[in-house]
């Protein structure tokens, strides 16, 4: 059976369309994490010689160290060593302190508006709102439309890295980076916050030493 010029051609379109969402998603795989970072005017991080990290973290809720600040100190102290870095001793003032935090962040992602009956008042979904039944089934004005097609709830997490200088306690660069928090990385903590680690500091200003 022969194709029709207007089959050949549809098929071509669609062939185009493949290739150009698979390049897409190499391109956005090849660009890796997004990274952001903030130096203070002036700053010296290379003059500093020893660090130790802040009493109260930013990851500590609790009078106690939690697993995450412990997993994150392991990581930042080998990142910090590795760049010519001294562990302060105890008692003894370092030339810097590290603070760590972590921020969550729920948005709806999808698209469109499917109609539907209820016997109530249905919306437009704001930003971080939600029906207690289910992601994206919004509330407010109006009646008998809901928002409900292919939207989801999305939870971001983003860790930020401060480093402070000790002797004024003025901060002078941090690192934050930010993922989905998916059922893998709920599973496999450690494994997220080594690689969120290893991410900031790939732009740390200090390098590493041969």
């Amino acid at each position: 059976m022969i194709a029709s010029k207007s089959t050949r051609g549809t098929h071509k379109k669609i062939g185009l369309v493949v290739l150009g969402a698979m390049a897409a998603l190499l391109a956005g795989c090849a660009t890796g994490p997004v990274v952001r970072t903030r130096t203070a005017l002036g700053a010296n991080l290379v003059g500093a010689h020893t660090f130790a990290y802040v009493k109260r973290p930013g990851t500590d809720t609790g009078p106690y160290s939690s697993l995450t600040t412990q997993r994150l100190e392991r990581d930042v102290t080998q990142q910090m060593q590795a760049r010519g870095y001294s562990l302060a001793p105890a008692g003894e003032r370092p030339d810097l302190l590290v603070d760590f935090r972590i921020t969550r962040h729920d948005h709806l992602e999808g698209g469109g508006i499917a109609p539907m009956y209820a016997a109530g008042y249905w919306g437009p979904y704001g930003w971080g709102w939600g029906w207690p039944y289910g992601a994206g089934w919004g509330w407010g004005g109006g009646c008998c439309w809901g928002g409900y097609n292919d939207v989801r709830t999305v939870t971001t997490a983003a860790l930020t890295i401060t480093v402070i200088n000790a002797p004024d306690r003025m901060a002078i660069w941090s690192g934050t980076t930010a993922a989905e928090v998916t059922s893998r990385v709920m599973d496999h903590p450690d494994v997220a916050l080594d690689r969120a680690v290893t991410e900031i500091f790939a732009h740390y200003p200090v390098p590493r030493a041969q």
